[in-house]
This record gives structure tokens, C-alpha cells and sequence, in this order.
């Protein structure tokens, strides 16, 4: 789940990792929530790309963004599809690039959501999810616009919506993991 603040973003996740034939629990200390130095990255889909995520995104290093959106579209983008790329998870289908995974990007604590074929979109009412149980979460969510709440309770609200989610979704369980960024 997602929820933009007005000058913060929230991002929370839970634990669990299914496939066609087992139900997995993330291990302590990892997350579908990837800290990185500039940006925080929220995972939902196909477990490898958590994988090659968590071992690091490599950007230019002397980049120059105009903005926010610019540095999201033509540097943090091109490095994923890299670091996908190169671990052999990027798909290409008639020159089409894609993958089979869903993220809710922080930066500069504004939301990006991610699409499988690297597009990504803001909402209007600052709310975000994904995942098999995101659209419980997100109905969970539903009246809130993340720009009128605290820190605090966008918390107490992201809780609730990943706990409902548990409660009508096999795919989605605790210990729920949450990060907000200012």
C-alpha cells in the first residue's frame, strides 16, 4: 500500500511470497520494501525482481535531473530495466519491454506506482495498491485522501488496510512492514 502525505509518503508491505503450489514467509530482516539511498521501492508480483532489486540499482553517477519526474522517467527507470536486464528478468515482446511485477516508487516523498511496462502514474487522492490483496487494501483505503492525514494515522490506516487484506486474500499475511520518507 501507498499513501502520499502532503510533504511525506508511506509505503507498507507485508511478508508473504506465494507461487502456484506453496505460501512462503519472507525471511526477518528482508522486506518487499527496498531502502535505497535516494528512493524507496515497494514491490508486489514476482519475487525476482525483489531479488535482483534488493542487490542494488546502479545510476549514472553524475545525472541531472530537472525534476522529480524527469529524474523517475530517465534515470530510475533505465537502471531498473538494467539491473533486470542483466539478471535476465526483463522481458521483450515485439520491441516491448516489460516484466511481471508492480512497484510503488518513493522519491523526493512523492509516489510513483510502476507498471509491467515501465509507466508509471500518480493518483489524485494519494492512495496506492498492489498486489493480490491490493485492491482490498485499496478499497480498505478508499475515503481517505493522503494529503488530509498525519504521519501517524496514515500508519494506523496502512495497518488496517494490509490487515484486511490478510483477513480476505490468501496471498497477503503479517508481519506487515511499514517506511515513511519525508
Amino acid at each position: 500500500v501507498g499513501i502520499q502525505g502532503r510533504n511525506w509518503a508511506l509505503l507498507g508491505a507485508d511478508s508473504r511470497i506465494t507461487d502456484d503450489l506453496r505460501i512462503y514467509k519472507m525471511p526477518k530482516g528482508q522486506s518487499k520494501i527496498i531502502e535505497h539511498e535516494l528512493f524507496t521501492i515497494a514491490c508486489a508480483g514476482d519475487l525476482r525482481a525483489i531479488n535482483v532489486l534488493q542487490a542494488g540499482i546502479k545510476l549514472p553517477k553524475n545525472y541531472v535531473a530537472q525534476n522529480d519526474a524527469h529524474f523517475v522517467t530517465s534515470f530510475l527507470i533505465p537502471a531498473m530495466r538494467k539491473a533486470f536486464s542483466d539478471a535476465g528478468y526483463e522481458k521483450t515482446n515485439d520491441g516491448q519491454s516489460s516484466h511481471e511485477s508492480e512497484f510503488l516508487i518513493i522519491y523526493n516523498a512523492k509516489i510513483y506506482e510502476l507498471g509491467s511496462d515501465y509507466s508509471w502514474v500518480q493518483d489524485a487522492r494519494g492512495i496506492y495498491g498492489l498486489g493480490s490483496g491490493g485492491d482490498i487494501a485499496l478499497g480498505a483505503m478508499a475515503s481517505l485522501h493522503g494529503d488530509k492525514v498525519t504521519r501517524a494515522e496514515a500508519r494506523k490506516i496502512a495497518l488496517s488496510a494490509l490487515q484486511h487484506s490478510s483477513e480476505y486474500n490468501a496471498g497477503t499475511a503479517p508481519p506487515f512492514h511499514i517506511v515513511v520518507k519525508d
